[in-house]
């Protein structure tokens, strides 16, 4: 009966496990002229997971011992879902085995935010990331090669320095269980028991985690494996990625090492302060729209870790909707790169790109306005909550600091809006908008309008997680 009821907990889980299986027997039976298939049979995947994810909203529990269902992990799940279906919508002319990984890295990632073990999230975390090297070698070009190389060394030594830490929690506490290890550092203050070996574990754990959220000064690998990526790859890694991993972070700091707060919430402020200024400097000068949708990437995880740091429950809603918005927005503008051209990312062919193809003009400055966070958008009212609750707090620095960086984002955000419409076309550049690319950049338009123009409704929803 037990093992009946931890399954009825992760019943989405479950119902996508099937659909990953299912979806190689669509490849293998599907014919090159219908490829279209396999994408849509993905795209039903996802929405069935997603209906069972909110259906089962409000029931929680542990499941196998390793699994923490919450309606908190809950709502990553849903902003994972969605970025995995306008993923899947740009990536719709790609093959079979690129919407197989996918879903296999959606399995990986929903896995990963609820993980409350070290067995369950070195697991998830290595199905995600090599679901995800397999995304961006598929483009099976030299650029796309370098990419993947790139990313798997570097995962490699992110998942090796997050293992090392584990292995000394492991010599210290006995256990890979987070609460089994909570409830002993109550009883011995850690800082007691063996405080050199656990200050290293906890350092490379953090470190590795840095590394997958792109933070400072670990995220050196993010423009270069942009730049190589296929757009829905790069668009991925940008929402997915963050998604879980921040996920997962709520659980580690706050059920691992949620006794020593003042520790990990100073830390993720400073880290988070440095990574949004090193990401707006960065791509200041930059000149290619994929590397500047890379650095674009860094700064706006510097924003989300300042609210994860400051720890309140109104700074953790707030950065789930700022997740949300996150990934609508980062995946319309990846949505004009597809639609504009693969390979022209530079800049220069985006001049004139207003009197060539006024559409894609057009929502390229809805995105790009919205990530720079101008009203009346989703991006503005993500960060004024963001910025409403450190003041609230009495983080005044940070306040300030973080809106000064959304005006140094203000410079390169405009640069290719100004290039679209201040300039003739240099280059003769043949957008492409298939049925695919045009939903994806529905789905991203209509959700920025409406978070910015009428957020209440999904922000209550949001704060009822906390206070049911």
């Amino acid at each position: 009966m037990d093992v009946l009821k931890d399954i009825t907990l992760i019943q989405p889980e479950v119902v996508l496990s099937v659909g990953i299986l299912a979806s190689l027997i669509v490849e293998i039976l599907t014919q090159r002229p219908v490829k279209w298939l396999v994408p849509i049979f993905s795209i039903i995947v996802l929405a069935i997971t997603g209906f069972y994810v909110i259906t089962n909203l409000y029931n929680g529990g542990e499941a196998f011992k390793m699994l923490s269902v919450s309606p908190l992990n809950r709502m990553f799940d849903l902003v994972i879902i969605l970025g995995a279906i306008i993923t899947t919508l740009l990536a719709w002319d790609r093959d079979g085995e690129h919407h197989f990984l996918i879903l296999s890295a959606v399995l990986g990632a929903m896995v990963l935010v609820k993980s409350v073990s070290f067995v369950s999230f070195i697991l998830a975390l290595e199905l995600f990331s090599f679901a995800v090297v397999g995304q961006i070698a598929l483009s099976r070009d030299t650029f796309g090669t370098e990419a993947g190389l790139k990313f798997f060394f570097l995962s490699v030594l992110a998942s090796t320095l997050i293992i090392m830490g584990v292995a000394l929690l492991y010599s210290i506490f006995g256990t890979f269980d987070f609460k089994g290890i909570f409830i002993q550092t109550l009883i011995t203050p850690i800082f007691q028991a063996k405080p050199l070996l656990f200050v290293l574990a906890f350092t490379l754990i953090f470190v590795g985690l840095a590394f997958k959220l792109s933070a400072v000064p670990f995220h050196f690998w993010t423009p270069e494996v942009f730049q190589g990526a296929h757009s829905s790859v790069g668009g991925f890694i940008s929402t997915v990625s963050k998604a879980s991993a921040f996920g997962f972070l709520v659980n580690l700091l706050y059920l691992l090492f949620g006794n020593i707060p003042y520790v990990w919430g100073e830390i993720l402020m400073w880290m988070g302060a440095i990574t949004m200024f090193v990401g707006n400097l960065a791509a200041l000068a930059e000149k290619d729209i994929k590397r500047l949708l890379g650095f674009s990437t860094i700064a706006h995880a510097g924003y989300i870790m300042t609210a994860f740091g400051l720890g309140t429950t109104g700074a953790i809603s707030g950065a789930i909707f700022y997740l949300l918005v996150y990934t609508l927005m980062t995946l319309g503008a990846f949505a004009v790169v597809n639609s504009v051209d693969e390979r022209k990312t530079s800049l220069e062919y985006y001049k004139g790109l207003s009197k060539r193809n006024g559409l894609q003009a057009f929502l390229l400055l809805i995105f790009f306005v919205s990530l720079a966070g101008v009203p009346p958008t989703a991006g503005f009212v993500a960060k004024f909550y963001l910025f409403q609750e450190l003041v609230r707090e009495g983080e005044f620095f940070f306040a300030i600091w973080a809106f000064l960086n959304g005006v140094i984002s203000l410079f390169y955000y405009s640069r290719p809006i100004f290039y679209a419409y201040g300039f003739e076309p240099r280059y003769e550049v043949r957008g492409v908008l298939n049925p695919a690319v045009a939903l994806a950049f529905v789905l991203g338009f209509v959700g920025v309008l409406y978070l910015g123009l009428a957020p209440s409704f999904v922000l209550d929803f949001i704060r009822g997680i906390f206070n049911p």
